[in-house]
């Protein structure tokens, strides 16, 4: 590949298109991307973004405020002390893959469809001055990536505006329940309608089944009693159909010893455990929402034509296709060098079509946290050894995180991320993908919140974090160093 085309992106067009404008907190979002390319290029994956950012200009002093001017992002407590001129957060970001790898020639074009669910916990547009008299301004966008292969990414951004819906008219429901024989007015029931309206009685202070008091804020979506274990949705105060646990089965030695392990991984980090301090480790039950998915996906695309992966996509299949790739370089070099080329063994097929239908089942987890843990790649949930939800069974020293997305939110977010898994499974039979479709059931929700240790450590001075399954002692991802450092 030329020098100037491995760091400049392909030349493509990327239109993101939405039925409006104007979103509500609580709505979804529905929209698509369109790929024109004007060359040829390897798609690796194409992914979307729902992203929400705030920006604050002056001394930041308080995080409060009304529902346009609070600060949503998570912030820490160096906003306060360090007091910087300006500070960029971001509120939300839930990026969704909507397309596996693909060969994309010139003249290609491809729509991908998405769906977004805008928390309705999170903050409305808005730009203007707060109340300690810094200054907000805080954007809501929809973002695509496109990975190439070899060469810079595609990427394209349209600024959307979400504002707070209007509210219910508790009123009306009011007077329309006065009849001429009652002795109050009509304004008399408006009037006390009025009075019942959005408050406190919307955000609940008590456990129904034990009467212990609630510590929730308006920012939660669940709460659990941290004394009988009762859990409900707030908005409705139903209680959550099924709400699971999975103990921790590891002893903090157990888990540095995983830790070690992980940390020397690799042929190039042998001896990295050793030169490692570990400075704390700490147990956190994080929240999953976890469906079980049926799947049948019917594509076409053509086989053959070049050095392509044929159908089946086994490891001699893979041989074959490495094979060829050694003999394509090779009859390259001949041709360079004046020669008749390297004809052994073998030719280019003809391209032909190729149409098949597979099916596949998951058990598919989703974090059930608005901002990422990066520690935390992917979680095989061990679904098998689940327990009802049991508060005394939590250790006295865990963390226990709620969680910030809907059952709707999530399973908007697993329905992607499957139908790009069975886009990538497709991709992989053929030499070229040409149309896809794929049938997918999902069943209803299950809230289950899993063990993950924390071990914090550090290298010569860098910081870094591994994330440990509580219950089995697998890796689960974090941060170690490239290769072992000598000094």
């Amino acid at each position: 590949m030329p020098l100037f085309k491995s760091l400049s992106p392909p030349r493509a067009e990327i239109q993101i298109e939405l039925g409006k404008e104007e979103f509500a907190l609580g709505e979804t979002l529905e929209g698509s991307v369109l790929l024109k390319c004007l060359e040829d290029f390897e798609v690796q994956s194409v992914s979307v973004d729902l992203v929400g950012k705030e920006m604050v200009k002056g001394n930041l002093l308080d995080y409060s405020g009304d529902d346009q001017t609070r600060i949503y992002s998570p912030v820490t407590s160096l906003a306060r002390t360090a007091r910087p001129a300006e500070i960029n957060l971001l509120m939300h970001s839930n990026p969704a893959p909507v397309s596996g790898p693909f060969k994309a020639s010139k003249d290609y074009s491809g729509r991908f469809t998405f769906r977004f669910f805008i928390p309705s916990h999170l903050g409305p547009t808005y730009q203007g001055g707060r109340q300690d008299g810094s200054w907000l301004q805080r954007t809501w966008f929809v973002k695509v990536n496109v990975a190439v292969a070899g060469r810079p990414d595609l990427e394209a951004a349209k600024e959307i505006r979400v504002s707070i819906p209007a509210p219910k008219m508790q009123a009306a429901a009011g007077s329309a329940a006065f009849s001429p024989g009652s002795s109050a007015a009509p304004s008399d029931v408006q009037g006390a309608a009025a009075k019942a309206g959005p408050s406190e009685e919307q955000v609940p202070t008590n456990c129904p089944r034990c009467g212990a008091p609630f510590a929730v804020s308006q920012e939660d979506i669940f709460v659990t009693c941290r004394y009988c274990g009762y859990s409900m949705t707030i908005a409705s105060r139903q209680r959550l159909g099924k709400h699971s646990m999975i103990e921790t089965r590891l002893f903090r030695q157990q888990v540095a010893e995983a830790a070690k392990r992980y940390m020397d991984k690799g042929i190039f980090r042998i001896g990295v455990a050793k030169e490692a301090v570990i400075t704390n480790i700490v147990l956190r039950y994080l929240p999953f929402w976890i469906f079980r998915a049926n799947t049948t996906t019917s594509f076409r695309g053509t086989v053959g034509g070049g050095l392509g992966a044929p159908v089946g996509g086994s490891e001699a299949q893979a041989a074959e296709v490495l094979g060829r790739i050694i003999i394509a370089g090779a009859d390259a070099y001949m041709r360079s060098r004046g020669g008749p080329g390297a004809r052994i063994g073998y030719s280019q097929s003809a391209p032909r079509p190729v149409a098949q239908t597979f099916s596949n089942s998951y058990v598919w987890p989703v974090l059930a946290r608005s901002s990422l843990i990066s520690e935390v790649n992917f979680y095989e949930i061990p679904a098998e050894k689940k327990i009802p939800f049991d508060q005394g069974k939590l250790p006295a020293e865990a963390e226990f995180l709620k969680p910030e997305m809907s059952e709707e939110e999530a399973k908007l977010k697993a329905r992607a991320e499957i139908e790009a898994k069975e886009r990538q499974i497709a991709s992989r039979k053929v030499s070229v993908l040409e149309t896809i479709s794929t049938t997918l059931y999902l069943s209803e929700g299950e809230l289950i919140h899993a063990p993950v240790w924390f071990v914090y450590y550090t290298i010569k001075g860098d910081n870094y974090v591994i994330a440990i399954d509580g219950c089995e002692g697998r890796p689960l991802g974090g941060g170690r160093p490239a290769f072992k450092i000598s000094l």
